[in-house]
């Protein structure tokens, strides 16, 4: 008897099998009425564009955020805007599956993949996708006579636990987390870290500092602790000496951006070159469309910034600036653009247009940015995203599920920059 149920059950994933359809994407797009209810074996190379609970986000290549190839913001969206966003849409299809999606990277490639069509872009299987990992993102070492400078978002890096971004995380948690951003941060081999969403005072910098190790040192702002995030920057004491006290752009030190936008002299200790860092974080989006307020607050923001160069060019005696952070901006949107005409260029855009440093809901681009005044520009070697986290599912404190890699510390990718700074 049980070996006729074997047979029988054999028989029946027999059939399933030769009743699965072989199709492209193509021919499924064309018309998906015609394949509904139906197995189907797609054979079109796919990429993972997204990874959730119990779904996979699939298209024939990654999508971009539509704000990043074209102008876009509700009212004034433009044409080529809508066409990127109809071409995501007809592109991707989410597949029902039981990958554990904390597994599964971004950038992954499916070759052929058996599943149920049970709707318009959607499918269903009750098995696991086999995936592929195709890149392998190391990291060399900058050359002698270089520095190199990260800009990284740290996420709601906290000392004090119990306030908004901390209510349920626990002193272990808090340690992985360390473990992870220091682990992260040593192995970009940097001199100079530009850090954002670290919490405002002294607590955060030294509580990092101390896993750092003690070659480096932080600039420290006129702010006590507080239930807040800021911008911090850490350089190694070895390389680099700050150059006179730093400048906010928000003068008013009761603004949550006087610690977020700031900027700070260095000079470098073997040929006493000097240059400046500004670590800028702008207003955040919300999820979704129709951001116009938040749009207008990152324009005050990025104002306040291009008002606030001009002094420090003159306090630092130097016209060498470097511009770091998370603008909460993809490229086509107002204030990059206002930057970019302010004199400032654009160096992801110039090194590495079709790389990016954050993924949301399948789509990518940069938020994370690198601006240079045009002294500056000359002396950069190389820019470049380094993919850590935004290739790996995250959620906000996804450190709790103990995962002890450096991966997946933050949401956003850092940027790591190489400079040759040469006497003027």
């Amino acid at each position: 008897m049980i070996r006729s149920k074997t047979i029988l059950l054999f028989c029946l994933a027999a059939l399933c099998v030769q009743a699965a359809e072989r199709v492209t994407l193509e021919q499924l797009q064309a018309d998906w009425a015609k394949y509904n209810d139906r197995m189907v074996e797609l054979t079109t190379p796919l990429v993972v564009c997204g990874s959730f609970y119990d779904s996979l986000i699939l298209a024939p290549e990654r999508l971009y955020c539509p704000e990043e190839r074209a102008l876009g913001l509700a009212d004034g969206d433009s044409a080529m805007y809508w066409q990127i966003v109809e071409q995501n849409r007809a592109k991707s299809i989410c597949i029902h599956c039981r990958n554990n999606y904390y597994d599964v990277r971004t950038g992954d490639r499916i070759r052929s993949v058996r599943a149920r069509v049970v709707g318009e872009r959607q499918l269903l299987t009750g098995g696991v996708i086999k995936t592929h990992h195709t890149h392998a993102d190391r990291l060399t070492r900058p050359k002698k006579d270089e520095l190199r400078i990260v800009g990284a978002n740290i996420e709601n890096y906290f000392a004090d636990l119990g306030g908004y971004a901390t209510k349920r995380t626990t002193p272990e948690q808090q340690a992985l987390k360390t473990r992870k951003v220091a682990k992260a941060l040593a192995a970009t081999h940097a001199d100079l870290f530009a850090l954002c969403e670290m919490q405002t005072g002294n607590k955060a910098p030294r509580l990092l500092l101390k896993a750092l190790g003690k070659n480096y040192d932080y600039i420290e702002l006129d702010m006590p602790d507080m239930d807040r995030i800021g911008s911090c920057l850490i350089y190694r004491k070895d390389r680099l000496r700050p150059y006179s006290e730093f400048i906010s752009a928000y003068g008013d030190t009761a603004s949550h951006y006087h610690g977020r936008m700031i900027a700070q002299g260095f000079e470098e200790i073997n040929t006493g070159e000097r240059f400046i860092v500004s670590v800028n974080h702008t207003k955040s989006k919300r999820p979704g469309r129709g951001n116009y307020d938040t749009n207008m607050k990152r324009m005050e923001n990025t104002d306040s910034l291009l008002a606030m160069l001009p002094h420090a060019v003159s306090r630092y005696e130097d016209p060498d600036l470097l511009l770091l952070g998370d603008y909460n901006c993809y490229t086509q949107e107002q204030p990059i653009q206002t930057i970019v005409r302010g004199g400032y260029k654009d160096m992801l855009m110039y090194f590495c247009p079709d790389n990016y440093s954050y993924s949301y809901r399948g789509e990518i681009g940069y938020l994370d940015r690198c601006f240079a005044s045009p002294s500056m520009a000359a002396q950069i070697v190389r820019v470049r995203p380094w993919h850590v986290n935004a290739d790996w599912y995250y959620q906000h404190g996804a450190y709790k599920m103990k995962d002890k890699s450096m991966h997946r510390y933050s949401d956003h990718d850092p940027i790591i920059v190489d400079v040759k700074l040469k006497q003027q």
